[in-house]
């Protein structure tokens, strides 16, 4: 099963509609796959949120009594019984449309607030899994330099930007080479700096924007992941430093990149 596969198929395992085969399929890719994992992990997630019980509303009687005025009247009608089956549906449809309309703004109010961190965390579970990958199949550079006059013309022809590249040796984190990787679907540049015997990855792709504070991810197996955009970059460090000293080297990034 593929990752396409599994993304449509998600939300039916997530509700219990699949049969045994397709449940056990999904069930097992996700297992196996740490970007479907964090995907699935932050559909669970905004599903609990939309059930708790914090999000639910009664519907004020002002609304009710506007919902029922907009639902026109009808001007056919003649015989009584039809006024009594109309006069039974009209709070029928108030019940079920109260609820939907609460619902539908809950979504577009409680969605962008819960969908946002959740697509960070999974990207940061992608950039570490990067991350350890270069340090266990001892590819962790392409061309090996601490000039950053060599590494940065290194990248030229093959990607479709031109990554700032910077040696910040004098601040304790001196550059150690570079490499290609592949991010988010697309192929990205991965700068390789070193501070003591700490190893840190910075992955870098265009976006649109200035430069920002660094924004803190959760802490993903063991290493710590810091995210901001600087000359048009989005930029993603990863290593296994303690908080503080990644701190100091993404403000190195965000002030000198």
């Amino acid at each position: 099963m593929t990752c396409d596969d599994a993304r449509v198929l998600m939300h039916g395992h997530l509700d219990g509609e699949l049969d045994l085969v397709d449940d056990l399929e999904v069930q097992r890719h996700i297992e196996e796959c740490p970007r479907c994992v964090s995907e699935y992990a932050a559909l669970r997630a905004m599903r609990t949120r939309l059930k708790d019980d914090a999000f639910r509303f009664e519907a004020p009687a002002a609304l009710k009594e506007k919902i029922r005025r907009a639902i026109p009247a009808s001007t056919t009608a003649r015989a009584n019984g039809y006024q009594s089956r109309r006069g039974a549906w009209v709070p029928r449809a108030v019940r079920f449309a109260v609820p939907m309309a609460i619902g539908a703004m809950l979504a577009l109010i409680i969605a962008p607030r819960t969908i946002a961190p959740a697509l960070n965390q999974q990207l940061a579970s992608e950039v570490v899994a990067s991350h350890v990958r270069s340090l266990m199949a001892t590819h962790l550079m392409d061309v090996a330099s601490t000039d950053q006059h060599t590494v940065k013309p290194w990248f030229n022809g093959k990607l479709d930007f031109s990554p700032p590249v910077n040696d910040f040796a004098k601040d304790g984190f001196p550059l150690v080479g570079g490499r290609l990787d592949y991010i988010e679907g697309r192929p990205v540049a991965a700068l390789v700096y070193q501070h003591g015997k700490h190893v840190i990855n910075v992955f870098m792709w265009p976006t649109a924007g200035t430069a920002t504070g660094a924004e803190r991810i959760e802490t993903e197996h063991g290493y710590n992941v810091e995210q901001l955009t600087v000359a048009g970059m989005n930029c993603w460090m990863v290593s296994d430093l303690n908080q503080l000293e990644l701190d100091n080297f993404a403000n190195l990034i965000r002030t000198k990149g």
